[in-house]
């Protein structure tokens, strides 16, 4: 997935998480990256549920900067990061 794709699923997520339109969420503040804000919470169950996907945590939370999950874009890069490239080689 590129960047962008991963930014829309986790927006996807959000919008299943909160029950928010997309517009709601995207209307929310936005981060100094572009993208919408989210706290860290709300951060760690994305990671967390992407991470079940997987059979296994992608990143030990206490060495990942905490900017990184003040975002959209930081949690979408954050994961895409966090994936074996050979995984992510083939999928659809």
């Amino acid at each position: 997935m590129t960047e962008i794709e991963m930014e829309q699923q986790v927006l996807e997520m959000l919008m299943c998480l909160r029950r928010q339109s997309l517009q709601d969420i995207v209307n929310s503040p936005i981060h100094a990256d572009g993208t919408p804000e989210i706290d860290s919470m709300t951060a760690v169950w994305v990671v967390s549920t992407v991470g079940k996907a997987f059979d296994r945590p992608l990143v030990r939370l206490s060495n990942v900067r905490r900017e990184s999950l003040r975002s959209v874009g930081g949690v979408a890069s954050l994961i895409r990061q966090s994936i074996p490239g050979q995984l992510v080689i083939g999928a659809a």
